[in-house]
Protein backbone atom coordinates (compact mmCIF):
# COMPACT_ATOMS: atom_id res chain seq x y z
CA UNK A 1 0.00 0.00 0.00
CA UNK A 2 1.58 3.64 -0.88
CA UNK A 3 2.24 5.86 2.05
CA UNK A 4 -0.73 8.49 0.72
CA UNK A 5 -3.03 5.82 0.98
CA UNK A 6 -1.71 4.43 4.32
CA UNK A 7 -2.23 7.44 6.12
CA UNK A 8 -5.90 7.88 4.61
CA UNK A 9 -7.03 4.15 5.99
CA UNK A 10 -5.69 5.08 9.33
CA UNK A 11 -7.44 7.99 9.50
CA UNK A 12 -10.65 6.72 8.42
CA UNK A 13 -10.32 4.53 11.23
CA UNK A 14 -11.46 7.36 13.65
CA UNK A 15 -14.54 7.88 14.97
CA UNK A 16 -14.82 11.45 15.23
CA UNK A 17 -17.11 12.88 12.58
CA UNK A 18 -14.86 16.37 12.78
CA UNK A 19 -11.79 14.23 11.76
CA UNK A 20 -13.19 12.10 9.08
CA UNK A 21 -14.58 15.52 7.50
CA UNK A 22 -10.77 17.18 7.94
CA UNK A 23 -9.40 13.99 6.15
CA UNK A 24 -11.74 13.73 3.18
CA UNK A 25 -11.61 17.54 2.67
CA UNK A 26 -8.22 16.81 2.07
CA UNK A 27 -8.71 13.77 -0.27
CA UNK A 28 -10.52 16.35 -2.14
CA UNK A 29 -7.86 18.42 -2.91
CA UNK A 30 -5.61 15.37 -3.84
CA UNK A 31 -4.14 15.71 -7.66
CA UNK A 32 -2.09 13.45 -9.35
CA UNK A 33 -3.26 9.88 -7.99
CA UNK A 34 -2.74 6.60 -9.54
CA UNK A 35 -5.27 3.85 -10.24
CA UNK A 36 -3.42 1.88 -7.28
CA UNK A 37 -3.86 5.07 -5.08
CA UNK A 38 -7.55 5.68 -5.50
CA UNK A 39 -8.08 2.35 -5.28
CA UNK A 40 -6.29 2.61 -2.21
CA UNK A 41 -8.07 5.06 -0.84
CA UNK A 42 -11.57 4.45 -1.91
CA UNK A 43 -11.20 0.86 0.30
CA UNK A 44 -10.19 3.40 3.02
CA UNK A 45 -12.99 5.03 3.06
CA UNK A 46 -16.07 2.36 2.07
CA UNK A 47 -15.82 1.05 6.07
CA UNK A 48 -17.48 3.76 7.14
CA UNK A 49 -20.82 2.75 4.33
CA UNK A 50 -21.34 0.16 6.96
CA UNK A 51 -22.09 2.08 10.00
CA UNK A 52 -25.57 2.62 11.65
CA UNK A 53 -26.61 6.67 10.32
CA UNK A 54 -30.19 6.11 11.36
CA UNK A 55 -29.48 8.40 14.55
CA UNK A 56 -27.19 10.38 13.42
CA UNK A 57 -27.54 13.56 11.22
CA UNK A 58 -23.57 14.30 10.73
CA UNK A 59 -22.65 11.23 10.07
CA UNK A 60 -25.29 10.32 7.53
CA UNK A 61 -23.76 14.16 5.97
CA UNK A 62 -20.37 12.34 6.24
CA UNK A 63 -21.27 9.39 4.07
CA UNK A 64 -23.18 11.29 1.40
CA UNK A 65 -20.00 13.62 1.19
CA UNK A 66 -17.79 10.60 1.17
CA UNK A 67 -20.08 9.07 -1.95
CA UNK A 68 -19.36 12.06 -3.91
CA UNK A 69 -15.69 12.09 -3.02
CA UNK A 70 -14.99 8.50 -4.09
CA UNK A 71 -17.64 9.31 -7.84
CA UNK A 72 -14.58 12.57 -8.44
CA UNK A 73 -12.26 9.15 -8.21
CA UNK A 74 -13.82 8.02 -11.67
CA UNK A 75 -13.91 4.86 -13.28
CA UNK A 76 -10.69 3.83 -11.42
CA UNK A 77 -12.43 2.80 -8.64
CA UNK A 78 -15.52 1.17 -10.07
CA UNK A 79 -14.32 -2.37 -9.56
CA UNK A 80 -13.90 -1.58 -6.03
CA UNK A 81 -17.27 -0.47 -5.56
CA UNK A 82 -18.59 -3.48 -7.36
CA UNK A 83 -16.29 -5.96 -5.13
CA UNK A 84 -17.69 -4.63 -2.35
CA UNK A 85 -21.74 -4.60 -3.58
CA UNK A 86 -21.37 -8.13 -4.25
CA UNK A 87 -21.19 -8.87 -0.46
CA UNK A 88 -22.65 -5.72 0.96
CA UNK A 89 -26.31 -5.76 3.07
CA UNK A 90 -28.89 -3.89 1.14
CA UNK A 91 -28.59 -0.77 3.14
CA UNK A 92 -24.76 -0.64 2.13
CA UNK A 93 -25.22 -1.39 -1.16
CA UNK A 94 -27.38 1.88 -2.14
CA UNK A 95 -24.24 3.71 -1.14
CA UNK A 96 -22.10 1.62 -3.52
CA UNK A 97 -24.81 2.25 -6.37
CA UNK A 98 -25.19 5.69 -5.74
CA UNK A 99 -21.37 6.12 -6.07
CA UNK A 100 -21.13 4.17 -9.39
CA UNK A 101 -24.01 6.19 -10.73
CA UNK A 102 -22.86 9.49 -10.08
CA UNK A 103 -19.04 8.18 -11.63
CA UNK A 104 -21.34 7.60 -14.71
CA UNK A 105 -20.23 6.44 -18.32
CA UNK A 106 -16.38 5.20 -16.89
CA UNK A 107 -18.37 2.49 -14.56
CA UNK A 108 -21.03 1.44 -17.07
CA UNK A 109 -19.17 -1.32 -18.44
CA UNK A 110 -17.36 -2.56 -15.33
CA UNK A 111 -20.96 -3.20 -14.05
CA UNK A 112 -22.40 -4.99 -17.40
CA UNK A 113 -19.31 -6.86 -16.94
CA UNK A 114 -20.19 -8.21 -13.70
CA UNK A 115 -23.77 -8.84 -14.58
CA UNK A 116 -22.35 -11.28 -16.68
CA UNK A 117 -20.05 -12.87 -14.44
CA UNK A 118 -22.61 -13.11 -11.52
CA UNK A 119 -25.86 -14.41 -14.16
CA UNK A 120 -26.75 -16.96 -11.68
CA UNK A 121 -26.90 -14.61 -8.12
CA UNK A 122 -29.98 -13.34 -7.52
CA UNK A 123 -29.02 -11.41 -4.82
CA UNK A 124 -25.90 -9.66 -6.97
CA UNK A 125 -27.93 -9.14 -9.89
CA UNK A 126 -30.56 -7.15 -7.94
CA UNK A 127 -27.45 -5.02 -6.36
CA UNK A 128 -26.31 -4.54 -9.83
CA UNK A 129 -29.34 -3.35 -11.14
CA UNK A 130 -29.80 -1.52 -8.35
CA UNK A 131 -26.92 0.85 -9.28
CA UNK A 132 -27.74 0.89 -13.07
CA UNK A 133 -30.57 2.88 -11.69
CA UNK A 134 -28.63 5.67 -10.93
CA UNK A 135 -27.12 6.03 -14.20
CA UNK A 136 -27.69 9.27 -16.54
CA UNK A 137 -28.33 10.14 -20.04
CA UNK A 138 -26.01 8.21 -22.34
CA UNK A 139 -25.27 5.90 -19.55
CA UNK A 140 -28.39 5.09 -18.64
CA UNK A 141 -29.68 4.17 -22.15
CA UNK A 142 -26.44 1.60 -22.02
CA UNK A 143 -27.69 0.50 -18.78
CA UNK A 144 -31.55 0.25 -20.00
CA UNK A 145 -30.98 -2.06 -22.76
CA UNK A 146 -29.53 -4.74 -20.71
CA UNK A 147 -32.15 -4.17 -18.02
CA UNK A 148 -34.89 -5.21 -20.78
CA UNK A 149 -33.09 -8.74 -20.80
CA UNK A 150 -34.21 -8.95 -16.55
CA UNK A 151 -37.78 -7.87 -16.77
CA UNK A 152 -39.06 -11.25 -17.50
CA UNK A 153 -36.33 -13.15 -15.01
CA UNK A 154 -37.64 -16.23 -13.27
CA UNK A 155 -36.65 -14.47 -9.79
CA UNK A 156 -39.21 -11.89 -8.49
CA UNK A 157 -36.14 -9.97 -6.90
CA UNK A 158 -34.27 -9.72 -9.87
CA UNK A 159 -37.51 -8.89 -12.50
CA UNK A 160 -38.53 -5.94 -9.42
CA UNK A 161 -35.32 -4.51 -9.19
CA UNK A 162 -35.39 -4.38 -13.27
CA UNK A 163 -38.50 -2.69 -13.47
CA UNK A 164 -37.29 -0.44 -10.66
CA UNK A 165 -34.63 0.12 -12.68
CA UNK A 166 -36.82 1.36 -15.93
CA UNK A 167 -39.07 3.85 -13.50
CA UNK A 168 -35.81 4.94 -12.67
CA UNK A 169 -34.56 5.61 -15.92
CA UNK A 170 -37.46 7.51 -17.12
CA UNK A 171 -36.23 9.90 -14.69
CA UNK A 172 -32.72 10.09 -15.66
CA UNK A 173 -32.35 9.64 -19.01
CA UNK A 174 -32.83 12.94 -21.00
CA UNK A 175 -35.91 11.58 -24.07
CA UNK A 176 -33.35 12.71 -27.10
CA UNK A 177 -31.13 9.72 -26.19
CA UNK A 178 -33.83 7.27 -26.16
CA UNK A 179 -35.87 6.73 -29.66
CA UNK A 180 -39.02 6.13 -30.07
CA UNK A 181 -38.51 2.42 -31.10
CA UNK A 182 -36.23 1.86 -27.20
CA UNK A 183 -39.02 4.06 -25.32
CA UNK A 184 -41.85 1.01 -27.08
CA UNK A 185 -39.23 -1.68 -25.96
CA UNK A 186 -39.21 -0.10 -22.70
CA UNK A 187 -43.11 0.20 -22.51
CA UNK A 188 -44.07 -3.33 -23.55
CA UNK A 189 -40.92 -4.73 -21.03
CA UNK A 190 -42.74 -2.75 -18.34
CA UNK A 191 -46.33 -3.54 -19.50
CA UNK A 192 -46.06 -7.38 -19.40
CA UNK A 193 -44.99 -7.24 -15.45
CA UNK A 194 -48.70 -5.85 -14.50
CA UNK A 195 -49.65 -9.39 -14.64
CA UNK A 196 -46.39 -11.13 -12.81
CA UNK A 197 -48.01 -13.60 -9.78
CA UNK A 198 -45.39 -11.50 -6.96
CA UNK A 199 -47.62 -7.94 -5.81
CA UNK A 200 -43.84 -6.50 -5.50
CA UNK A 201 -43.47 -7.12 -9.11
CA UNK A 202 -46.28 -6.16 -9.96
CA UNK A 203 -46.13 -2.86 -7.82
CA UNK A 204 -42.44 -1.92 -9.59
CA UNK A 205 -44.25 -2.30 -12.90
CA UNK A 206 -47.13 -0.03 -12.03
CA UNK A 207 -44.40 2.67 -10.90
CA UNK A 208 -42.16 2.32 -13.69
CA UNK A 209 -45.16 3.18 -16.00
CA UNK A 210 -46.06 6.15 -13.51
CA UNK A 211 -43.03 7.47 -14.06
CA UNK A 212 -42.95 7.30 -17.81
CA UNK A 213 -46.03 9.04 -17.85
CA UNK A 214 -44.30 11.78 -16.04
CA UNK A 215 -42.06 11.93 -17.56
CA UNK A 216 -43.95 11.58 -21.25
CA UNK A 217 -42.07 8.32 -22.55
CA UNK A 218 -45.62 6.93 -24.07
CA UNK A 219 -47.29 7.26 -27.27
CA UNK A 220 -51.09 8.74 -27.18
CA UNK A 221 -52.18 4.99 -27.83
CA UNK A 222 -49.52 4.07 -24.76
CA UNK A 223 -51.04 6.59 -22.29
CA UNK A 224 -54.70 5.05 -23.19
CA UNK A 225 -53.43 1.48 -22.48
CA UNK A 226 -51.65 2.57 -19.02
CA UNK A 227 -54.97 4.58 -18.04
CA UNK A 228 -57.07 1.39 -18.80
CA UNK A 229 -54.68 -0.81 -17.41
CA UNK A 230 -54.35 1.22 -14.13
CA UNK A 231 -58.59 1.56 -13.80
CA UNK A 232 -58.80 -2.09 -13.96
CA UNK A 233 -56.04 -2.70 -10.49
CA UNK A 234 -58.60 -0.17 -8.87
CA UNK A 235 -61.19 -2.13 -9.51
CA UNK A 236 -63.02 0.39 -11.68
CA UNK A 237 -65.63 -0.10 -15.25
CA UNK A 238 -66.56 -3.21 -13.49
CA UNK A 239 -63.13 -5.16 -13.52
CA UNK A 240 -61.84 -7.18 -10.39
CA UNK A 241 -59.22 -4.96 -8.60
CA UNK A 242 -55.51 -6.09 -7.81
CA UNK A 243 -55.70 -8.22 -4.78
CA UNK A 244 -52.49 -6.41 -3.28
CA UNK A 245 -53.23 -2.72 -1.65
CA UNK A 246 -49.41 -2.13 -2.33
CA UNK A 247 -50.43 -2.45 -6.23
CA UNK A 248 -53.46 -0.81 -5.78
CA UNK A 249 -51.84 2.18 -3.81
CA UNK A 250 -49.54 2.76 -6.62
CA UNK A 251 -51.99 2.53 -9.20
CA UNK A 252 -54.29 5.32 -7.65
CA UNK A 253 -51.16 7.53 -7.29
CA UNK A 254 -50.06 7.58 -11.25
CA UNK A 255 -53.65 7.15 -12.67
CA UNK A 256 -54.33 11.53 -12.63
CA UNK A 257 -51.30 11.17 -14.79
CA UNK A 258 -53.70 9.97 -17.75
CA UNK A 259 -56.51 11.80 -18.79
CA UNK A 260 -59.15 12.47 -16.99
CA UNK A 261 -62.00 9.67 -17.06
CA UNK A 262 -64.49 10.47 -19.43
CA UNK A 263 -68.15 11.59 -18.38
CA UNK A 264 -69.76 8.38 -18.75
CA UNK A 265 -67.84 6.05 -16.56
CA UNK A 266 -67.82 8.29 -13.93
CA UNK A 267 -71.08 10.43 -13.98
CA UNK A 268 -69.21 13.45 -14.80
CA UNK A 269 -68.13 14.53 -11.31
CA UNK A 270 -64.39 13.67 -12.31
CA UNK A 271 -63.85 11.02 -10.04
CA UNK A 272 -63.30 7.52 -10.52
CA UNK A 273 -66.55 5.13 -9.78
CA UNK A 274 -64.73 4.06 -6.46
CA UNK A 275 -62.84 6.65 -5.36
CA UNK A 276 -61.96 6.29 -1.41
CA UNK A 277 -61.26 9.65 0.49
CA UNK A 278 -61.98 7.43 4.42
CA UNK A 279 -63.93 10.52 5.33
CA UNK A 280 -66.02 9.82 8.38
CA UNK A 281 -69.53 10.14 6.98
CA UNK A 282 -71.15 9.48 10.27
CA UNK A 283 -70.34 9.05 13.77
CA UNK A 284 -72.19 8.20 17.09
CA UNK A 285 -71.55 7.41 20.80
CA UNK A 286 -72.94 4.21 21.48
CA UNK A 287 -71.29 4.24 25.33
CA UNK A 288 -68.61 6.89 27.32
CA UNK A 289 -65.32 6.71 24.70
CA UNK A 290 -66.90 3.77 22.42
CA UNK A 291 -67.99 5.35 18.69
CA UNK A 292 -69.53 3.71 15.80
CA UNK A 293 -68.19 5.38 12.35
CA UNK A 294 -69.52 5.39 9.06
CA UNK A 295 -66.37 5.49 7.14
CA UNK A 296 -66.25 6.15 2.93
CA UNK A 297 -64.07 3.13 1.53
CA UNK A 298 -66.27 1.39 -1.72
CA UNK A 299 -63.72 -0.36 -2.77
CA UNK A 300 -63.75 -1.99 0.95
CA UNK A 301 -67.30 -2.08 1.00
CA UNK A 302 -67.13 -3.42 -2.40
CA UNK A 303 -65.44 -6.38 -0.97
CA UNK A 304 -65.52 -6.80 2.18
CA UNK A 305 -66.84 -10.49 3.89
CA UNK A 306 -68.53 -11.29 7.55
CA UNK A 307 -65.50 -11.52 9.64
CA UNK A 308 -63.15 -10.07 7.61
CA UNK A 309 -61.30 -6.78 9.35
CA UNK A 310 -59.50 -3.86 8.13
CA UNK A 311 -56.21 -1.84 9.73
CA UNK A 312 -56.24 1.44 9.76
CA UNK A 313 -53.67 4.98 10.60
CA UNK A 314 -56.41 8.07 12.13
CA UNK A 315 -53.40 10.32 11.58
CA UNK A 316 -49.78 10.26 9.22
CA UNK A 317 -48.29 10.35 12.50
CA UNK A 318 -50.31 7.11 14.13
CA UNK A 319 -49.82 3.64 14.57
CA UNK A 320 -52.00 1.08 12.38
CA UNK A 321 -54.47 -0.88 14.33
CA UNK A 322 -56.85 -3.52 13.32
CA UNK A 323 -60.69 -2.75 13.64
CA UNK A 324 -63.34 -5.17 12.82
CA UNK A 325 -66.33 -4.15 10.80
CA UNK A 326 -69.68 -4.44 11.89
CA UNK A 327 -71.34 -3.48 8.64
CA UNK A 328 -71.24 -1.79 5.17
CA UNK A 329 -73.08 -1.11 2.41
CA UNK A 330 -71.90 -1.95 -1.07
CA UNK A 331 -74.06 0.43 -3.49
CA UNK A 332 -73.44 3.20 -1.26
CA UNK A 333 -69.69 2.52 -0.54
CA UNK A 334 -69.36 2.65 3.21
CA UNK A 335 -68.09 0.66 5.46
CA UNK A 336 -69.20 0.87 10.16
CA UNK A 337 -66.58 0.43 12.64
CA UNK A 338 -67.16 0.63 16.30
CA UNK A 339 -64.08 2.38 17.90
CA UNK A 340 -63.23 2.15 22.31
CA UNK A 341 -60.81 4.57 22.44
CA UNK A 342 -58.83 2.66 25.38
CA UNK A 343 -55.55 3.19 23.65
CA UNK A 344 -53.43 6.53 21.82
CA UNK A 345 -54.48 5.57 18.60
CA UNK A 346 -57.58 4.66 19.36
CA UNK A 347 -58.26 8.05 21.38
CA UNK A 348 -57.22 9.78 18.07
CA UNK A 349 -59.99 8.14 15.98
CA UNK A 350 -62.51 8.90 17.90
CA UNK A 351 -61.71 12.30 18.16
CA UNK A 352 -62.02 12.93 14.30
CA UNK A 353 -65.44 14.19 13.46
CA UNK A 354 -67.99 14.18 10.99
CA UNK A 355 -65.93 15.23 7.56
CA UNK A 356 -63.24 13.96 8.65
CA UNK A 357 -60.83 11.72 7.04
CA UNK A 358 -58.96 8.73 8.04
CA UNK A 359 -55.02 8.91 6.91
CA UNK A 360 -55.32 5.55 5.34
CA UNK A 361 -57.84 2.26 5.60
CA UNK A 362 -56.26 -0.83 4.37
CA UNK A 363 -58.57 -3.93 3.68
CA UNK A 364 -60.37 -6.19 3.88
CA UNK A 365 -58.48 -8.72 5.49
CA UNK A 366 -58.28 -11.75 6.97
CA UNK A 367 -60.51 -14.72 6.12
CA UNK A 368 -64.17 -14.58 6.06
CA UNK A 369 -66.00 -16.15 8.75
CA UNK A 370 -66.51 -19.51 8.60
CA UNK A 371 -70.43 -20.58 8.00
CA UNK A 372 -72.41 -23.11 6.70
CA UNK A 373 -76.13 -24.79 7.39
CA UNK A 374 -75.82 -26.59 10.81
CA UNK A 375 -78.58 -29.21 12.17
CA UNK A 376 -78.80 -27.06 15.73
CA UNK A 377 -79.33 -23.73 17.06
CA UNK A 378 -75.96 -21.32 16.23
CA UNK A 379 -74.86 -19.14 19.02
CA UNK A 380 -72.91 -15.32 18.23
CA UNK A 381 -71.51 -14.12 21.44
CA UNK A 382 -70.50 -10.82 21.92
CA UNK A 383 -68.64 -9.11 24.69
CA UNK A 384 -67.90 -5.38 24.83
CA UNK A 385 -67.16 -3.86 21.34
CA UNK A 386 -66.95 -7.33 19.75
CA UNK A 387 -70.72 -7.31 19.40
CA UNK A 388 -70.41 -5.16 16.35
CA UNK A 389 -68.20 -7.94 15.00
CA UNK A 390 -70.72 -10.30 15.28
CA UNK A 391 -73.74 -8.82 13.79
CA UNK A 392 -72.42 -9.54 10.02
CA UNK A 393 -71.38 -13.38 10.84
CA UNK A 394 -74.87 -13.39 12.58
CA UNK A 395 -76.80 -12.17 9.18
CA UNK A 396 -75.05 -14.80 7.49
CA UNK A 397 -75.73 -17.63 9.15
CA UNK A 398 -79.62 -16.73 9.01
CA UNK A 399 -79.32 -15.84 5.32
CA UNK A 400 -78.43 -19.89 5.29
CA UNK A 401 -81.50 -21.06 6.66
CA UNK A 402 -79.88 -21.41 10.34
CA UNK A 403 -81.83 -20.82 14.32
CA UNK A 404 -79.44 -17.98 15.63
CA UNK A 405 -79.52 -16.79 18.93
CA UNK A 406 -77.07 -13.91 19.77
CA UNK A 407 -75.48 -12.74 23.16
CA UNK A 408 -74.18 -9.55 24.06
CA UNK A 409 -72.47 -9.14 27.11
CA UNK A 410 -71.15 -6.35 29.05
CA UNK A 411 -70.19 -5.03 33.29
CA UNK A 412 -73.36 -3.13 33.54
CA UNK A 413 -75.80 -1.87 31.03
CA UNK A 414 -74.60 1.39 30.79
CA UNK A 415 -72.11 -0.40 28.77
CA UNK A 416 -74.40 -2.88 26.60
CA UNK A 417 -73.71 -2.02 22.81
CA UNK A 418 -75.53 -2.69 19.57
CA UNK A 419 -78.14 -4.83 21.27
CA UNK A 420 -81.05 -3.67 18.68
CA UNK A 421 -79.04 -3.76 15.58
CA UNK A 422 -77.97 -7.99 16.90
CA UNK A 423 -82.18 -8.59 17.51
CA UNK A 424 -82.69 -7.44 13.77
CA UNK A 425 -80.13 -10.35 12.09
CA UNK A 426 -81.22 -12.94 14.92
CA UNK A 427 -84.14 -15.34 16.11
CA UNK A 428 -83.70 -14.35 19.72
CA UNK A 429 -81.01 -11.63 21.98
CA UNK A 430 -79.69 -12.47 25.58
CA UNK A 431 -78.47 -9.57 27.50
CA UNK A 432 -76.25 -10.31 30.40
CA UNK A 433 -74.51 -7.98 32.85
CA UNK A 434 -71.81 -8.36 35.04
CA UNK A 435 -73.94 -7.06 38.31
CA UNK A 436 -78.14 -8.01 36.88
CA UNK A 437 -78.99 -4.52 35.97
CA UNK A 438 -80.10 -5.67 32.38
CA UNK A 439 -80.75 -8.89 31.01
CA UNK A 440 -78.98 -12.57 33.36
CA UNK A 441 -76.96 -11.60 35.66
CA UNK A 442 -73.34 -13.07 35.24
CA UNK A 443 -71.81 -13.41 31.92
CA UNK A 444 -72.25 -14.38 28.36
CA UNK A 445 -71.40 -18.27 29.35
CA UNK A 446 -74.62 -18.23 31.78
CA UNK A 447 -76.62 -17.81 28.58
CA UNK A 448 -75.11 -19.90 26.40
CA UNK A 449 -75.11 -22.30 29.11
CA UNK A 450 -79.32 -22.12 29.30
CA UNK A 451 -79.41 -22.10 24.96
CA UNK A 452 -77.48 -25.16 25.67
CA UNK A 453 -79.71 -26.92 27.90
CA UNK A 454 -82.46 -25.65 26.34
CA UNK A 455 -81.76 -27.10 22.91
CA UNK A 456 -78.90 -28.45 20.93
CA UNK A 457 -76.41 -25.97 19.61
CA UNK A 458 -73.57 -26.89 16.61
CA UNK A 459 -72.24 -23.40 16.24
CA UNK A 460 -70.75 -20.93 18.62
CA UNK A 461 -68.42 -17.87 17.49
CA UNK A 462 -67.03 -15.68 20.04
CA UNK A 463 -65.60 -12.07 19.84
CA UNK A 464 -64.48 -10.23 23.13
CA UNK A 465 -62.08 -9.99 25.27
CA UNK A 466 -59.41 -13.09 25.79
CA UNK A 467 -61.37 -14.61 29.14
CA UNK A 468 -64.19 -14.69 27.67
CA UNK A 469 -63.23 -16.18 24.57
CA UNK A 470 -61.41 -18.93 26.64
CA UNK A 471 -64.86 -19.47 28.71
CA UNK A 472 -66.91 -20.18 25.96
CA UNK A 473 -64.51 -22.20 24.62
CA UNK A 474 -64.30 -24.37 27.76
CA UNK A 475 -68.12 -24.55 28.00
CA UNK A 476 -67.99 -26.70 24.35
CA UNK A 477 -65.37 -29.33 25.57
CA UNK A 478 -66.61 -32.66 25.58
CA UNK A 479 -69.44 -31.36 23.02
CA UNK A 480 -69.81 -32.02 19.26
CA UNK A 481 -70.11 -27.91 18.86
CA UNK A 482 -67.99 -26.22 16.14
CA UNK A 483 -66.66 -23.67 18.54
CA UNK A 484 -64.99 -20.28 16.81
CA UNK A 485 -63.31 -17.39 18.34
CA UNK A 486 -61.94 -14.34 16.95
CA UNK A 487 -58.17 -13.37 18.02
CA UNK A 488 -57.01 -9.98 18.49
CA UNK A 489 -53.63 -10.51 18.47
CA UNK A 490 -51.37 -7.81 17.75
CA UNK A 491 -51.01 -6.88 14.55
CA UNK A 492 -48.61 -4.79 12.50
CA UNK A 493 -49.01 -4.69 8.67
CA UNK A 494 -51.64 -7.25 8.65
CA UNK A 495 -50.60 -9.68 5.69
CA UNK A 496 -48.70 -12.13 7.14
CA UNK A 497 -45.49 -10.89 6.68
CA UNK A 498 -44.23 -9.43 9.43
CA UNK A 499 -44.89 -12.28 12.07
CA UNK A 500 -46.46 -10.14 15.21
CA UNK A 501 -49.29 -11.58 15.13
CA UNK A 502 -48.76 -15.14 15.48
CA UNK A 503 -50.65 -17.70 17.12
CA UNK A 504 -50.01 -21.62 18.15
CA UNK A 505 -53.15 -22.91 16.90
CA UNK A 506 -53.56 -26.80 17.01
CA UNK A 507 -49.60 -26.86 18.17
CA UNK A 508 -48.80 -24.95 14.77
CA UNK A 509 -47.86 -21.66 14.11
CA UNK A 510 -50.46 -19.33 12.22
CA UNK A 511 -50.99 -15.29 11.83
CA UNK A 512 -54.04 -14.18 12.88
CA UNK A 513 -53.92 -11.24 10.26
CA UNK A 514 -53.53 -14.22 7.31
CA UNK A 515 -54.85 -17.48 8.75
CA UNK A 516 -57.95 -15.92 10.79
CA UNK A 517 -58.77 -14.05 12.55
CA UNK A 518 -61.07 -16.93 13.05
CA UNK A 519 -59.66 -19.88 14.50
CA UNK A 520 -61.43 -23.29 16.28
CA UNK A 521 -61.25 -22.67 20.09
CA UNK A 522 -60.06 -25.79 21.22
CA UNK A 523 -57.09 -25.57 19.02
CA UNK A 524 -56.27 -22.11 20.66
CA UNK A 525 -53.31 -21.68 22.84
CA UNK A 526 -54.58 -19.60 25.16
CA UNK A 527 -51.78 -18.94 27.24
CA UNK A 528 -49.51 -17.96 25.17
CA UNK A 529 -51.89 -15.26 23.36
CA UNK A 530 -52.36 -13.74 26.75
CA UNK A 531 -49.12 -13.19 27.70
CA UNK A 532 -48.57 -11.84 23.77
CA UNK A 533 -51.00 -9.11 24.71
CA UNK A 534 -49.87 -7.74 27.11
CA UNK A 535 -45.99 -7.40 26.06
CA UNK A 536 -46.57 -4.20 25.57
CA UNK A 537 -48.57 -2.75 28.27
CA UNK A 538 -45.81 0.15 29.41
CA UNK A 539 -45.66 1.37 25.80
CA UNK A 540 -48.87 1.48 25.65
CA UNK A 541 -49.28 3.30 28.96
CA UNK A 542 -46.46 5.77 27.84
CA UNK A 543 -48.12 6.35 24.89
CA UNK A 544 -51.11 7.83 26.41
CA UNK A 545 -49.30 9.45 29.00
CA UNK A 546 -47.79 11.55 26.01
CA UNK A 547 -51.22 11.79 24.26
CA UNK A 548 -52.60 13.53 27.24
CA UNK A 549 -50.46 16.14 27.46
Amino acid sequence: MTDIAKETVKKFASREIAKLQTTLDEIKNLTGLTAEQKQEIAAGIIPLFYRDHSKDEDLDSLIRDSEATLATLGGDVAPVMISHMVEADMEAVDHFARVLGEIGAPAVEPVLKALKEHSDDGYVLTSLLQAMSYFRDESALKTMRKAFEYTGHDNPQVRSAALHCMGRVANNLDLAHATTEERGKMFDAVFASLSAPKAITRLHAVRALGEMLRNSYLTAEQVDKTHKALRAILGFDDFEWDIAYIVRAEADRYLHLCREPSVKSTGGNGKGKYEQDFKIISKRELVPQTHIMRINAPLIAKKIQAGQFIIIRPNSHSERIPLSICGWNREEGYIEIIVMGCGRTSMETISKNVGDKLQDVVGPLGQRSHIRKHDGACVVLGGGYGTGAVIPTARDLKALGNKVYGVVGARTKDLLIMVDELREVCDEVFVTTNDGSDGIEGFVTHALDNLMKREPVSYTLAVGPVPMMMAVTKMNEGTDIEGWVSLNAIMVDGTGMCGACRVSVGAKTKFACFHGPDFLGKDVDFTELTKRQKMFVDKEKIAMAAYGK
